[in-house]
């Protein structure tokens, strides 16, 4: 009998050593790699989230409109969605960390061009310079913690992971606030040059590439109907979203646009089967469906619990961006407690789906709680909800990473993460949409009011209760 070893970066087979496979301790090397891929993903989360509240800014530095200025975000997304469905093939082909180098290193090349930038046009085009970079770096973390931390190991490592996608965020507001404030926006994009040159430079050298002898031609077209698609989707979504009427060509097009180019590709797949760009044969996995709709499911959840309280803050009860930002520190260190504990608990052989559930049920408590709230101040009972809805977001995110390879080869890791991937920016797409005109619809007669926040935040909570349903289809241990 043998258990799971890391070595230099790579997972080797040793002697069993008549302790617990979940007590294993992580050892150094899978340490220090679980900080490098947490560091690189965390500057390119943030990266997301600081842009949005610097947007006005944007917009009296280059004398431009909200419309124009908001392609500063929308660009970055578009480009992370275009390159995002190339993940799992590219990762196979050149091998995951030459992958997350050659990105880091794009991410930062973008990132000096945009605090570089002389208009809004360069800054736009740089910021598509950024997304590019961005797109593979999240699930090319998760294929590479599964390398590195073997399964006695994953729980803990992905709870590492798990902290960028939580912390991101909640820093964002508060650092972008301090920046804008301080006139300083240039900073936004300058500050990830340090912390991206250390990590590209270490990551070669702290994880081995490892690289699948034949990993086949790339599918060109399954690459053009599913990257197309994606990235209509996103523009639609987010088009509806910004204020469009649905019936509007320029929400409709995309849309359309998307619905043709991903039905060709599930046509293309069957034929291809297992030389598909997205093999949507792992959906008769029931562990890996499951997770795979969480992921989409609470992606609308996450808006509301991140995205949509700082807005609460600022519009309905007056307070700047800095001081939004910092009100959300209560989320983030519900969060930062939660990680702690949670990943020794997953590899203990815990219930996942139970992790989940309790988690699911945290979010919704701090949604309602918002929803019924009679002022916008962040008194002792919202700030409670905060630090609840941050410790459940931490429980349903990393059992939720673990999950999704509970019965899969480790050959289909690169393919099930990059499906995965996919549904996470599709339902982030989706989410932000709803929300944001459910907001627009609750506030005619009573924008900037509480009471206008109330029917948003009831969605939000609906989004996280419609999250729990396949929740429930989640396994009830993990597999040794």
């Amino acid at each position: 009998m043998t258990d799971r070893a890391v070595k230099d970066g790579a997972v080797t087979d040793r002697p069993a050593t008549g302790r617990a496979e979940g007590r294993e301790a992580l050892g150094g090397p899978v340490v220090r790699a679980a900080l490098l891929l947490a560091a690189g993903a965390f500057v390119a989360l943030l990266d997301t989230t600081v842009v949005g509240v610097a947007l006005e800014s944007f917009a009296r530095r280059f004398d431009a409109g909200p419309a124009q200025v908001q392609w500063v975000a929308t660009a970055y997304l578009l480009a992370m969605s275009a390159v995002i469905p190339a993940t799992g093939w590219a990762a196979r082909r050149f091998g995951a960390v030459a992958c997350w180098t050659a990105s880091l290193a794009v991410f930062l090349l973008g990132s000096v061009l945009c605090g570089l930038a002389w208009s809004l046009g360069s800054l736009v085009a740089f910021r598509v310079v950024q997304g590019l970079g961005a797109g593979m770096l999240f699930p090319l973390m998760r294929i590479l913690v599964v390398q590195v931390a073997g399964p006695a190991r994953m729980g803990r490592t992905m709870a590492l992971i798990a902290v960028p996608v939580l912390v991101a965020p909640v820093a964002g507001p508060m650092v972008g606030g301090a920046l804008v404030q301080g006139h300083a926006w240039r900073w936004l994009f300058l500050l990830n040059v340090p912390v991206c040159l250390a990590v590209a430079v270490l990551s070669p050298l702290l994880m081995r590439n490892r690289r699948e002898d034949a990993p086949g031609r790339p599918d060109l077209a399954g690459l053009v109907t599913v990257s197309g698609g994606l990235t209509a989707a996103v523009l639609g979504f987010v088009r509806l979203g910004g204020g469009r009427a649905a019936g509007d060509p320029r929400v409709l097009g995309p849309l359309l646009a998307a619905a043709v180019l991903l039905t060709a590709h599930g046509l293309l797949s069957r034929r291809r089967r297992e030389r598909a760009l997205l093999d949507f044969g792992l959906f008769r996995d029931r562990a890996f469906a499951a997770s795979t709709a969480v992921s989409l499911l609470n992606s609308f959840g996450l808006y509301g619990a991140v995205v949509l309280v700082p807005l609460f803050f600022q519009q309905a009860g007056g307070s700047g961006p800095l001081t939004a930002g910092l009100v959300m520190v209560a989320q983030g260190a519900g969060a930062g407690v939660a990680v702690l504990l949670v990943g020794r608990v997953i590899d203990a052989r815990s219930n996942p789906r139970a992790l989940v559930l309790a988690g699911l049920a945290l979010v919704a408590t701090g949604l309602a709680v918002f929803a019924r709230a009679g002022a916008a101040e962040p008194g002792g009972l919202l700030l409670a909800a905060l630090f609840a809805q941050g410790v459940g977001l931490a429980l349903a995110a990393s059992p939720v990473m673990v999950t999704l390879y509970h019965s899969l080869p480790p050959a289909a890791v690169p393919a099930a993460t990059t499906v995965n991937a996919v549904a996470q920016q599709l339902g982030a797409a989706v989410g932000t949409a709803v929300v944001a005109l459910a907001l627009q619809h609750a506030s005619h007669g009573g924008a900037g009011t509480v009471a206008a926040f109330r029917p948003v935040f009831a969605v939000a909570l609906g989004f996280v209760l419609l999250t729990a349903v396949p929740a429930a289809f989640l396994p009830a241990r993990r597999k040794g």
